[in-house]
């Protein structure tokens, strides 16, 4: 039989039963108490009893912590997912119990988050939160927790961005890469326009990796999961052979965050200097756009098949490689006649 007794102005409820741990609970009014002490007594009576003290003790923020120690390093995305990670424990969703964040919060949170980034950024925190829930569930074994992610909705995708360097912006962007105080800046951007590898993909790439004579670099760690081996066009091959080779054995020997920086004060310099020419900006401009753009121009290469494409830039999926197809029409329009 639970027992109850007032404290105060609450009402607090033991439930005693051999071969449980006590369960304690405090309500503001009585009914509250008995209705909760005879649930407690019908699951343990029927065997089905939780012990659900640790996702009501444990916050949302304790549980992220502990993911990014446990979980995050295990993946090549271990960076930006701690960035990530980082972010969300700024919000005060965080401080709820792990058990009682709901899918009202979730998206309460999805919706302040779309005022200040897009909505694939946002994809990207509810899928951690989502996962987050289900290791706690199953590896974990956090008892009395479900995914309140499951609950809302996803905002769709964006658009995939059909972006392109304008005439003299790729001149000017190097020209402020050559003045940068990183001396790995330029052959970073160069190498990413003439490979169309990822940011990632150049920062772990090694000379170990690198083949100067067959022209080839090879990478065994890559976003889909499969290695592949990038071809050397002449420029690209110039650029290697003219690097010094770091102690580390690294071809570009910069942190992920080193790399940022070094790109956005490029920007900014090239962007000055488009400002002195009175001539249009660079305007959102993301490392990223330079494999979209190194891709572009293997389509416009009439000899490069759309099979032979897919293996230089590793896109497993042919329908995703067609978000980097925006031809210039100036450009088919010479080819046409």
């Amino acid at each position: 039989m639970a027992s109850i007794r007032k404290r105060g102005n609450r009402w607090q409820v033991i439930v005693r039963r051999r071969g449980y741990p006590d369960q304690t609970q405090t309500f503001t009014k009585k009914p509250q108490a008995e209705q909760w002490a005879r649930k407690i007594e019908s699951e343990m009576d029927a065997g089905v009893w939780e012990d659900t003290s640790e996702a009501e003790e444990t916050t949302l923020g304790e549980a992220l912590e502990r993911y990014r120690r446990e979980v995050t390093p295990g993946k090549k995305s271990r960076v930006q997912e701690s960035y990530r990670i980082g972010k969300l424990l700024g919000h005060k969703i965080t401080e709820r119990p792990l058990g009682k964040v709901r899918g009202m919060d979730v998206a309460d949170y999805r919706d302040e988050r779309l005022q200040e980034v897009g909505p694939d950024t946002v994809r990207l925190d509810l899928a951690l939160l989502s996962n987050l829930y289900e290791v706690a569930r199953k590896e974990w074994s956090i008892a009395g927790i479900a995914n309140p992610v499951a609950n809302i909705r996803m905002p769709r995708p964006s658009k995939g961005r059909d972006w392109r360097l304008q005439p003299g912006e790729e001149e000017r962007i190097l020209r402020a890469a050559a003045q940068a105080e990183c001396p790995w800046i330029k052959p970073f951007i160069q190498l990413a326009l003439e490979t169309a590898m990822r940011r990632g993909e150049l920062l772990r790439l090694r000379w170990d990796l690198v083949n100067l004579t067959t022209r080839a670099a090879h990478l065994p760690e890559t976003k889909n999961g499969e290695a592949r081996s990038v071809p050397l066009s002449t420029r690209a091959l110039a650029v290697l052979q003219a690097l010094p080779r770091s102690l580390d054995g690294r071809v570009i020997p910069l942190s992920d965050n080193a790399a940022r920086l070094a790109w956005k004060r490029c920007i900014k310099r090239a962007n000055r200097e488009a400002r002195n020419k009175g001539i249009p900006e660079i305007e959102d401009l993301r490392f990223h756009d330079l494999r979209h753009e190194a891709t572009s121009r293997f389509f416009e290469r009439t000899e490069l098949g759309l099979m032979e494409i897919a293996s230089v830039t590793g896109h497993k999926d042919l329908r995703m490689l067609k978000r980097y197809t925006h031809l210039r029409a100036s450009d088919l329009a010479q080819k046409l006649g």
